[in-house]
């Protein structure tokens, strides 16, 4: 074959865990190519929360968490249960491992890490959960990357000011009580800091690829934006280089080691209807997530795992078309989620991929869940962010639009949602009764330190309030993603395996591989962690493999 370059490592994919390998991989010497199909850097990683779930980093500890090794695997082995080669015991070890030395590693290099101290794991109470492991990066100044700032992704919504994600949950509660108000009204004064001195501030999703990518350049990474992967070089079960694309003619890169990083198939519909049986409007991933490393792998007959699952969440498409993934929203009082029978059917403050599940399955149950409703009365709006709507200020072309269906009582909000009105009236009594007492006697919202982490403090039960104040308002709900989360098995090392045998040299992590997390998510930050984590064990091995061959006796004849 005639290679038009070549290096020691290809890197396919610039978000979070793509940039993270490519980082060890130049760090230890390592001659590093990153190929990015898009004409914009920072996959879905960008348009994220930025938050990474690592278990007894010292960042956390340094902070005030206890933690260790031990109990991060506990509760790992605990929460995530058997879902094949993807999760395995190994995996798991070397996640728990590996995640926080490679936070030690980076900020050795210059990166600043920020706790979230208060954000629970999302199954605090069970063996081993704990409060307080995400970090996230400090709020970077995008100038630092010269002609890279004008091409970093950007999503639909951007956030007004520069913030943490570890602190967002005092924005829907800011005018319910002084410790939230202070907290939201030290965000803005931060973020006016920045502005007086000039630099271009950004922060959570985007703020963490800016840093990394910092990082990356620092250590003489190659980055070739536009150019997406075709095809694996694969011979006699080791790759030996990848087929790119760039400005429409073949580009053949002849490569030691491929690391997979380029993101699941949320924008693919066929694979989505083969897989998930939902479309590709309601996902908050990179619109460049098509779905190339999948069908590459199933080319090559690379073991796949978990093509099912997706890191589902409750999702609004608004008034102009753009989705919302809901986060806050659904926990707060005065608010509640039914199908078309106008049932409640899940605890709507829990972690939004299980949130996800529960619609799935309720619409495979009874046909009657796609879409589900939100369901909110005055109180709600009147003191709660709701999206990018304040408090007391509902916009006239959400209501005409149709976003937000507006009602002075719950049967004429009912007629117009095509709710049955008879089962949501029994439900929302039901309900209220529960708001009185504190307690959900059907689904237990309210009662783990996650629901009430973006719930109200100021309420007995911060999760609960009563439906009963006109007007109502409901809004519709369907099982949107952060992406997929099946794909390429990979095992302990990184590497992808075919027959349940290591590929050499052929690695993946990401969206594109099939998630140690198996089908929940553990805690905030559950997504990029893995994602990360996994792509630093794959350079790391990388270089263990280049060094035992650069050392081995030659063979004499």
């Amino acid at each position: 074959m005639k290679w038009d370059e070549e290096c020691d490592v290809v890197v396919v994919g610039s978000g979070a865990g793509g940039l993270v390998a490519a980082i060890t991989s130049a760090y230890h010497g390592l001659n590093t190519v990153i190929i990015e199909k898009g004409d914009v850097w920072g996959g879905s990683s960008a348009l994220s929360g930025g938050g990474l779930w690592i278990p007894n980093n010292h960042v956390s500890k340094r902070a005030g968490l206890k933690d260790s090794e031990e109990e991060a695997l506990t509760y790992m082995q605990e929460v995530i249960e058997d879902t094949g080669p993807a999760s395995t015991y190994e995996r798991k070890v070397a996640y728990v491992q590996n995640g926080h030395r490679m936070v030690k590693f980076l900020e050795d290099l210059g990166m600043k890490w920020v706790p979230g101290i208060l954000y629970p794991d999302y199954y605090p109470e069970k063996p081993g959960g704990k409060i307080g492991r995400s970090i996230e990066g400090e709020i970077f100044d995008a100038r630092l990357l010269g002609d890279f700032e004008k091409t970093l992704r950007t999503g639909e919504i951007e956030a007004p000011i520069p913030l943490y994600s570890g602190k967002v949950a005092s924005l829907p509660k800011a005018f319910t009580n002084s410790k939230d108000f202070h907290t939201v009204v030290s965000m803005f004064l931060n973020g006016f800091k920045y502005k007086l001195k000039g630099h271009h501030a950004i922060s959570i999703g985007s703020g963490l690829v800016g840093r990394l990518l910092k990082l990356a350049l620092d250590q003489k990474v190659d980055i070739k934006l536009s150019t997406p992967l075709k095809d694996l070089v694969i011979e006699d079960d080791r790759v030996v280089g990848i087929q790119a694309e760039k400005q429409g003619q073949p580009l053949f890169i002849k490569s030691k080691s491929v690391i997979l990083a380029g993101g699941g198939f949320e924008r693919n519909q066929e694979l989505r209807n083969k897989y998930h049986n939902v479309g590709t409007d309601w996902t908050a991933a990179s619109p460049d997530n098509t779905g190339d490393m999948l069908l590459i792998a199933q080319k090559h007959q690379i073991d796949t795992a978990l093509l099912d699952d997706a890191w589902w969440g409750p999702t609004t498409l608004n008034q102009n078309g753009s989705r919302k993934f809901l986060v806050y929203e659904r926990s707060m009082p005065h608010c509640m989620i039914v199908d078309q029978k106008g049932q409640r059917y899940f605890n709507e403050s829990q972690s939004y991929t299980d949130a996800g599940h529960a619609i799935l399955e309720r619409q495979e149950k009874n046909g009657r869940a796609l879409p589900s409703w939100l369901i909110m009365e005055s109180r709600n709006r009147n003191k709660y962010l709701f999206g990018d709507m304040l408090p007391r200020r509902t916009p006239k072309e959400a209501i005409e639009s149709g976003f937000l269906i507006k009602a002075d009582s719950i049967e004429e909000l009912a007629g117009k949602c095509g709710i049955e009105f008879e089962g949501l009236s029994k439900t929302i009594s039901r309900f209220n009764d529960f708001a009185k007492k504190g307690i959900d006697e059907d689904f237990g919202r309210g009662n783990s330190a996650y629901d009430n982490y973006y719930g109200d403090p100021t309420y007995p039960n911060p999760n609960l309030g009563a439906i009963e104040k006109p007007p109502f308002y409901a809004c519709k709900i369907y099982p949107g993603d952060l992406g997929t989360k099946g794909g390429i098995v990979a095992n302990e090392y990184g590497q992808a395996l075919r027959n349940n045998t290591p590929i050499e040299g052929l690695y993946a992590t990401g969206n594109c591989s099939a998630s140690v997390m198996g089908r929940v998510y553990p805690g905030p930050g559950s997504t990029l962690g893995p994602t990360t984590v996994f792509g630093y064990i794959s350079a790391n091995h990388i270089k263990e493999q280049l060094s035992k061959h650069a050392n081995s006796p030659t063979k004499i004849s």
